[in-house]
């Protein structure tokens, strides 16, 4: 019966209402979005499960009512997020300006200031995908690494989500943002920060070989190297964005100072104390917003037979006492 009611959201969200937004409001969309959350919420009873035992780890002072209001709001971010891919072919620089508040935004001009390009450090947090619209809107030379929807087709069984996810990827290739898929090579982004242009990548996990273990939210997680090798070899600068949602698709997207390498040390010290510090960062935003970051939680743990390395080392441990 979940099945069915998912095959029908996917089916209505992608088919009717993705025609019907042109003639919308946003409130009214952006309602629509809180509804779908909550049914979400409602037959997603594995995901809450999953959900819940990693927000119980990370936030232990909790209590289960309170985590059970994180996990909801979880969902309601996550569908409102996915309905705001809709509304991609309607943006332009005016729309960005009313909807999103940008931050920061001389720290990002003080690192192209160097001509070395930018590589700009994501997190799988919030909203996370409206990073690239805000900034190609908003006048500079976006690029981002990243799984299009065309990839994660790739895994889908269903025909009906091959498609959705085809007319999503339709939807990202509007934006004004060149897209280097994450199994393509290198070439574009070296090419790309040469040019001082910026190149957006999400640094949490769940792409790339290389890794480096490092301390995040009380855990032994494995953070992706590849990034951080690249902004030592080119001299391009690490600027961390992070982009909070709120009511009816405002946001407040938020530039931080680069985190910049050190030549008094070496080249592995340098990689382990840059994506430390993004961590760190990192865990004060998910500490204040937890449910920003809940179903990026359930992914990794839902995906760690798939992904290339365990995002958080004790998923084994986990996997063992479940056998």
């Amino acid at each position: 019966m979940n099945l069915l009611i998912k095959k029908i959201m996917i089916l209505v969200m992608w088919y009717p209402f993705r025609i019907f937004t042109i003639f919308l409001p946003l409130k009214l969309i952006y309602k629509i979005g809180i509804v779908g959350g909550h049914l979400l919420y409602f037959i997603s009873r594995e995901k809450s499960k999953i959900m819940a035992e990693e927000l119980g780890l990370i936030l232990p002072d909790k209590r289960d009512d309170e985590i059970k209001e994180i996990i909801k709001s979880s969902f309601i971010n996550y569908s409102v997020s996915e309905i705001e891919v809709l509304l991609y072919p309607l943006m332009n620089r005016e729309f960005i300006r009313k909807m999103i508040t940008i931050e920061g935004r001389e720290h990002l001009d003080d690192a192209l200031a160097n001509k070395k390009g930018v590589l700009l450090f994501q997190a799988h947090f919030g909203a996370f995908q409206m990073v690239m619209p805000a900034i190609g809107y908003s006048g500079y030379k976006m690029n981002q690494i990243s799984a299009s929807a065309s990839v994660w087709k790739e895994e889908s069984q269903s025909q009906l989500q091959k498609k959705s996810f085809d007319i999503k990827a339709s939807y990202e290739y509007k934006l004004p943002v060149k897209h280097i898929s994450v199994k393509t090579n290198l070439k574009a982004v070296f090419s790309a920060l040469k040019r001082n242009e910026i190149v957006g990548i999400t640094a949490d996990g769940g792409g790339g070989k290389k890794i480096v273990p490092i301390k995040f939210l009380g855990r032994n997680a494995n953070f992706q190297r590849g990034s951080v090798d690249i902004a030592i070899r080119t001299d391009a600068l690490i600027i961390p964005v992070f982009i909070l949602t709120l009511k009816n698709f405002e946001h407040r997207l938020i530039i931080h100072p680069a985190i910049k390498a050190n030549s008094s040390r070496q080249k592995e010290e340098n990689i382990i104390h840059i994506l430390q510090s993004y961590a760190k960062l990192l865990e004060q935003y998910i500490s204040q917003f937890p449910s920003h970051y809940g179903y990026t939680l359930y992914l990794r743990k839902s995906r760690a037979h798939k992904d290339p390395y365990l995002f958080f080392e004790d998923y084994l441990a986990s996997q063992t006492l479940s056998n």
